[in-house]
């Protein structure tokens, strides 16, 4: 999917970051709920309603999609990246399984110290 010709506003793309959890800022009600709902549609409504908030649809689709997606948008939003953290530990060291767990936690130790 192509995500290279891009003219999302900051301001939307707050919108959607804080919709991910991944900073930003809340949008008002209405705006929350037509995120929500392109972000839950099924591929042609998502269709209909990015042709309708092309800015909104833009957004969701890289944040979903693009591999750098969530990048993407923080540095839109003027916003720093923030690192991709272990689900268990919280650590930034990875690599990092598909599960979202560091190495050390994907296959810790035993206490015995023999694996």
């Amino acid at each position: 999917m192509s995500t290279t010709n891009l003219s999302i506003p900051a301001e939307v793309a707050a919108h959607v970051l804080s919709h991910y959890g991944r900073g930003g800022y809340p949008a008002g009600d209405w705006t929350a709920d037509l995120i929500s709902l392109i972000d839950r549609a099924d591929m042609v409504h998502r269709a209909k309603l990015t042709a309708t908030f092309p800015d909104y649809g833009a957004a969701i689709t890289l944040a979903k999609y693009d591999e750098e997606g969530i990048a993407t948008l923080q540095r839109i939003a003027g916003l720093p990246p923030t690192p991709i953290t272990c689900k268990r530990c919280w650590g930034t060291d990875g690599p990092f399984t598909p599960d979202g767990l560091c190495e050390a936690c994907a296959r810790p130790m035993p206490l015995d110290g023999v694996a």
